[in-house]
């Protein structure tokens, strides 16, 4: 199981270099069309062309914020009663 864990880091980290080395990369950028980027055209790509992808993550950040919600309670017996403020001692 140690070793699975290792070739997964390992794996990891081998794929997390080569994301990185692809965006580094001058070459894979091309010239943009226009001088700048505006307001507008960046409004238009998030919310149009890219809709469905911010919706996507939308949800899956959702989804992990409420599993860590939901990880972090503690339902221990003397934490759920209420004895008025008086304590136990």
């Amino acid at each position: 199981m140690k070793m699975v864990s290792t070739l997964v880091r390992i794996g990891i980290l081998l794929v997390g270099i080569l994301i990185f080395s692809n965006v580094a990369d001058s070459s894979n950028w091309g010239d943009s069309s226009s001088g700048s980027l505006d307001n507008i055209s960046f409004a238009t790509n998030m919310l149009v062309d890219w809709g469905f992808v911010v919706i996507l993550i939308g949800v899956l950040l959702s989804m992990a914020m409420v599993g860590a919600a939901y990880l972090v309670r503690d339902e221990r017996k003397e934490n759920l009663v209420w004895n008025g403020g008086e304590s136990s001692d």
